[in-house]
């Protein structure tokens, strides 16, 4: 369940900024997660996979 969160993201001005936790949770329900476990876990998990595509992300210096 976790793993697809990943395609689940809200962007603007050309980055993601947060995960889209409405589609995350409809995707919880249909897979019948826990879900009291999954939204306590969503904010953790939302800055982690935020945190690694800032990393993963060029720098846009070249202008």
């Amino acid at each position: 369940m976790i793993s697809g969160c990943g395609r689940q993201l809200r962007a603007g001005m050309g980055a993601p900024y947060g995960l889209d936790f409405g589609a995350v949770l409809a995707l919880g329900a249909a897979q019948h997660a826990d879900m009291p476990l999954l939204a306590q876990v969503l904010p953790p998990i939302e800055r982690i996979l935020l945190d690694q595509m800032t990393e993963e992300r060029p720098d846009d210096d070249s202008a």
